[in-house]
């Protein structure tokens, strides 16, 4: 009896330490998040913004109720999110959950508010087939509305949700100049970029004038790739600009190429690059080579076809090595194209200039003009001048005058979607490093570490050939040592018991 009572009092413990446990959680809201990005926990940047709300938001959530199990998963962490939100801004997030498959009128409306429908597999008993499924949400606050379009699976939920509220509250977001008149690609040929400044930012293009100052309106300007030659007076401008605290990207290589048209890859005109000069940065006349890198399609003959090919190729670093800075949180990878190397050289007490990308230590710089030969067989003696540095980020520290800053790349081409038929995607981390330094230029910092909060590239540490044979001995050798150490333990173990039970007072 008494140890019956002794487990029913040990029983009702638990279960009160249980209930306690649950109600401190609920009322204390206490959890832990062991993600590496910690994507289930919200940002301080989107907790300021959720506290100061100007008005109550609503969020519809446009989601087909039949979902495969792996797109299924998106609703229910939109959801929890939603939760999270709804509770940390004191009731002002309100939400809902509809489902378009129930009624045409619904689908239409969802598509009229800009919710994109997809066709995503499913399989139902045994059979294989396709829905129109819809994964989006509308932000509304007042009478402004922000969509977004498709939601798919290991996207940063909260930077969709977070920039969706930061636009529906920002009246009038601030306007970011593209500076044209030099060559540089329009607009159009950057619709990946111009959208992704769109959540935040009023893109417009923009000139420089030989007398009329750059106007105060802009809160940061954007020179990428010019072509032609530069009036030593726009060049003052932008001086003068600078001097009052201006905010300035400037993204060129020193090469210029179109490989469709020819395999020569020439030098660009000097003026952009004495001026960098004149304020400490210095862009080598050269091009980058890198052991890691991206891949173009080549046509070769495979007995009787013709086939596209798979390539690496070296003129196009993909960097995985970032500084550490708020221009580059969160980016993971980069693709350049043609990039050229940089170094500063400027006055360091007056100015702060950090490195913001390097090259891997396998890479080399080529000299311009340079022909590229697809036929080029690489090795290792091309890849010896360790990482190079491809960009800085670059802030006036004297005291006594306006706070400028400046973000140099040592390429602008790797931004460029095209035109027309020749459209095509650009990595998501290119354009998320531009903005990340357009935040940065204009001190709206907040919100890019959610940008990348999600599932994103993981390249493998890169090791020497040493390291590599080590490690392959290691896992050869390790595991066969351990079995042999197990049984000779094992076997003095063994013989030890035998010779104990040999003695005479082994049995009491």
């Amino acid at each position: 009896m008494r140890t019956k009572a002794r487990a029913m009092r040990t029983l009702l413990l638990v279960g009160a330490a249980v209930v306690l446990v649950n109600l401190v959680g609920t009322l204390f809201h206490l959890r832990l998040d062991l993600t590496g990005d910690k994507r289930y926990t919200l940002s301080p940047a989107t907790r300021e913004l959720l506290a100061s709300l100007p008005e109550a938001a609503t969020v519809t959530a446009y989601f087909t109720e039949e979902l495969p199990p792996d797109l299924a998963v998106v609703r229910e962490d939109l959801k929890d999110l939603l939760v999270e939100y709804a509770a940390r801004s004191n009731g002002n997030v309100l939400f809902e959950f509809i489902d378009p498959g129930k009624a045409d009128s619904i689908a239409r409306q969802a598509e009229e508010e800009g919710v994109q429908w997809v066709l995503v597999n499913t399989r139902e008993k045994d059979k294989a087939s396709q829905i129109k499924a819809y994964m989006g949400a509308v932000v509304r606050m007042g009478e402004r509305t922000t969509p977004i379009r498709f939601l798919q699976p290991g996207s940063a939920l909260e930077w969709e949700l977070s920039s969706a509220l930061k636009q529906v509250s920002n009246t009038e977001p601030p306007a970011i100049g593209l500076i044209q008149g030099h060559g540089e690609p329009a607009l159009s040929t950057m619709p990946q970029l111009d959208q992704a400044m769109g959540v935040l930012y009023a893109l417009q293009p923009m000139a420089l004038f030989d007398t009329v100052p750059v106007h105060q309106r802009f809160s940061a300007l954007l020179w990428i790739e010019p072509k032609d030659s530069i009036p030593e007076a726009h060049f003052r401008q932008l001086e003068a600009y600078l001097a009052r605290g201006g905010r300035l990207l400037v993204a060129a290589s020193r090469s210029m190429s179109d490989l469709t048209t020819s395999p020569l890859v020439d030098v660009r005109r000097p003026e952009l690059f004495r001026w960098l000069e004149k304020r400490g940065v210095h862009v080598e006349p050269g091009v980058v080579v890198d052991a890691n890198c991206g891949q173009i399609q080549v046509m070769q003959q495979r007995g009787m076809f013709t086939v596209q090919v798979p390539m690496g190729f070296p003129y196009f670093p993909l960097v995985s090595s970032f500084g550490k800075h708020a221009v580059t949180s969160g980016i993971e990878a980069v693709l350049f194209q043609f990039v050229s190397p940089m170094v500063y050289q400027g006055d360091t007490a007056n100015t702060s200039a950090t490195p913001l990308l390097r090259s891997s230590i396998r890479s080399g710089v080529v000299a311009l003009p340079q022909t590229v030969d697809l036929q080029r067989q690489w090795t290792d003696l091309d890849f010896l001048l360790g990482e190079q540095v491809l960009g800085l980020a670059l802030e006036d520290q004297a005291t006594g005058r306006p706070l400028s800053r400046m973000v140099v790349l040592g390429n602008g081409s790797f931004l460029l979607n095209g035109s027309g038929q020749q459209l095509q995607q650009v990595n998501p981390g290119n354009i998320n490093l531009v903005v990340n330094a357009v935040d940065w230029l204009t001190d709206s910092t907040g919100l890019i570490e959610l940008r990348n909060k999600g599932v994103g590239f993981r390249p493998l540490k890169e090791t020497d050939d040493a390291t590599r044979t080590a490690i392959k001995w290691a896992m050869l050798l390790v595991p066969v040592l351990a079995v042999l150490a197990h049984g000779l333990f094992r076997s003095r173990w063994r013989k030890r018991q035998r010779q104990q039970r040999m003695q005479p007072d082994h049995v009491r």
